[in-house]
């Protein structure tokens, strides 16, 4: 139970530190929550098109958050009551779209696409998957 604690605790905190894909680093946007119903993939590429560079969620989005800081991006949400599978089979959708896993931290990986920084954070415990989709500008 501590060990979901830990985790849940990391990818709330990275979904309101993490940010994403704007040129505009003067912007600061906040953020917003959605309790999401009928939520789509399709619909978050629409709405935050860096979400576009990741591979599809095939799972429930369920409260969803955007943040936007200093022209970073993120887009963070939920699929609760879901198998561990669900995990499993995204984190090898990342890998086959050759986003790189961090070796030291499970649930982390990375793509560089033109300018920017694609950042996927993961944790699947207790029947619940928490992921953050981050964008950032390369330095």
């Amino acid at each position: 139970m501590k060990k979901f604690f830990t985790v849940l605790s990391c990818v709330m905190a990275l979904s309101f530190l993490s940010v994403g894909c704007s040129k505009d680093d003067d912007e600061d946007g906040g953020g917003d929550v959605e309790v999401t119903t009928g939520m789509t993939w399709e619909k978050l590429v629409e709405k935050y098109p860096f979400m576009g560079n990741f591979p599809k969620y095939e799972g429930d989005i369920e409260l969803h958050q955007y943040n936007k800081t200093f022209g970073l991006e993120s887009v963070a949400f939920f699929d609760y009551k879901c198998d561990a599978s669900m995990a499993t089979e995204y984190y090898a959708k990342l890998a086959s779209e050759n986003f790189v896993v961090n070796p030291d931290a499970e649930g982390i990986y990375t793509k560089t696409v033109n300018d920017y920084e694609l950042i996927f954070t993961g944790s699947h415990a207790a029947g619940n998957f928490g992921m953050v989709f981050s964008c950032q500008p390369v330095e």
